[in-house]
């Protein structure tokens, strides 16, 4: 996992530790500090910004967004939250406008180091208290042993994405790091996206290798080839590891959240299915203390159909600009699996980590190669006439 050249400390060190501020952030679940996180957003964001105003369009897309989440402000059942969430929203998409304007090799350096320094300490925490039932636990005081991996899972894809734009290559190694924390820290959310992403990152580096040389192809082909191969040699035997020492072994269908989904749909009625239920008399009230494990239930309870339908079918964004169709391939994956992850944690839509769900889709459009016709519309035509 390198870069092309040489970045100086001071071109990613700030980015770099703004980023694992926010994540350290969410991953204490300690309202203070998310707040404070929030109001750092807004803080870097400021600080980033470029001086030039807004344009007429830009500020109609922001009324129109400010329009998506009104029914924040009617939601007495939820006191302050979705007003809150509402403004750290605001503040990550604009910390995350700051963040996408550096360089895609800016980027990549930075993702590296933020994912190889939480690789470590869990492997340090994995090694130091092997043997308990939960040992990814104890990473960070009051986080789930299932979070971790998600949290990584949001890293790699990180890492995945800014690799591509900066290298033309998906990054082979780390993905299999990610999915043998995935396997310590005993979630099936994670070891199933995770196993999609390793999929995902060896077929297109194939069939998508962006700027990647003929020899790396012929070299990913290769690995794509032994991969299915072992598979289908040894592919009973390493299902039934996974399943006798993971979550798996219940099955993939979580019972405890579709028993949220069913009594959450239970009492949405006209008003409601527009508008955003509540939780009250539901399992998410009474035995999981308001939270219901399920990003886009959240988001309905909070702001209302319109903003939990455009959290569902946001992957599909990469698919109306004019990149290369190999670009379009590479972020609809790794963002649809991010999206796919938070159907059973509540990683993103509304939380912190929405930064980086944002930046994914900035950096695409900032930077991911573009068609020949989308770079001939940009190419001033006096160039044109003189290339």
């Amino acid at each position: 996992m390198s870069t092309q050249r040489r970045i100086p400390l001071r071109e990613f060190v700030p980015v770099m530790l703004f980023m694992t501020v926010v994540l350290l952030a969410f991953a204490t679940q300690v309202p203070a500090v998310i707040v404070a996180t929030a109001g750092l957003c807004a803080v870097y964001a400021w600080a980033a910004r470029s001086g030039s105003g807004l344009t007429r369009n830009e500020w109609m897309v922001r009324a129109m967004v400010c329009l998506l989440f009104l029914p924040a402000f009617v939601k007495p059942h939820h006191g302050l939250s979705p007003i809150f969430y509402f403004l750290a929203t605001v503040a990550a998409f604009s910390a995350a406008m700051a963040a996408a304007r550096k360089a895609p090799e800016v980027l990549l350096k930075a993702f590296e180091w933020i994912y190889v320094a939480a690789v470590v300490v869990v492997g340090w925490v994995a090694y130091t208290h092997w043997g308990e039932p939960e040992p990814l636990g104890m990473v960070i005081k009051g986080s789930s042993t299932n979070a971790i991996p998600a949290y990584l899972i949001v890293l790699q894809i990180s890492l995945s994405l800014a690799a591509y734009l900066a290298t033309g290559r998906l990054p082979v190694l780390s993905p299999f790091i990610t999915f043998a924390v995935a396997f310590i820290g005993n979630g099936r959310g994670s070891l199933v996206v995770a196993a999609l992403i390793i999929a995902a990152t060896l077929l297109l580096n194939v069939v998508a290798p962006g700027r990647g040389k003929l020899h790396w192809r012929l070299a990913f082909l290769l690995g794509l080839v032994l991969a299915v191969s072992s598979l289908v040699l040894w592919g009973e035997e390493f299902l039934e590891l996974v399943t006798n020492y993971t979550k798996l072994s219940v099955g993939l269908v979580d019972t405890n959240r579709l028993e949220i989904w069913d009594q959450y749909s239970e009492k949405i009625d006209g008003p409601t299915l527009l508008f955003g239920g509540n939780y009250a008399g539901t399992i998410i009230e009474h035995e999981y203390g308001g939270n219901p494990h399920i990003a886009y239930i959240r988001t309905h309870s909070f702001f209302g159909l319109p903003l939990t339908l455009l959290a569902m079918i946001s992957p599909a964004f990469v698919l109306l600009a004019r990149k290369t169709l190999a670009a379009k391939a590479v972020f609809f994956t790794f963002i649809s699996l991010a999206a796919l992850r938070a159907y059973s944690e509540p990683i993103f839509f509304p939380t912190l980590l929405d930064f980086f769900y944002f930046t994914w889709f900035l950096m695409y459009f900032n930077y991911a190669p573009g068609t020949a016709r989308a770079r001939a519309a940009t190419t001033p035509v006096g160039a044109r006439h003189h290339a």
